[in-house]
């Protein structure tokens, strides 16, 4: 399993009711010392998703996630 500190860096809002889609876009959060041990081999990081209804409250800009990877069994 790897895991990645990440900070959503943009939140936008599109449309209305079960038209509703927040688009969210994530880069590598390096606060702290964040991400010191995979950065030396993988320095960039940068996720974008698209949320359709109530999903996209589930994020906030400027808030760190912890993003895992994990193989399929």
């Amino acid at each position: 399993m790897i895991t990645a500190k990440i900070v959503c860096t943009k939140w936008a809002e599109l449309g209305e009711g079960e038209n509703r889609q927040v688009s969210v876009q994530f880069n590598a959060d390096y606060a702290d010392g964040r991400n010191k041990e995979w950065a030396m081999y993988t320095p960039a990081l940068s996720l974008g998703m698209t949320l359709k209804g109530d999903v996209g409250a589930l994020f906030e800009e400027g808030k760190a996630y912890t993003l895992t990877f994990e193989p399929e069994a």
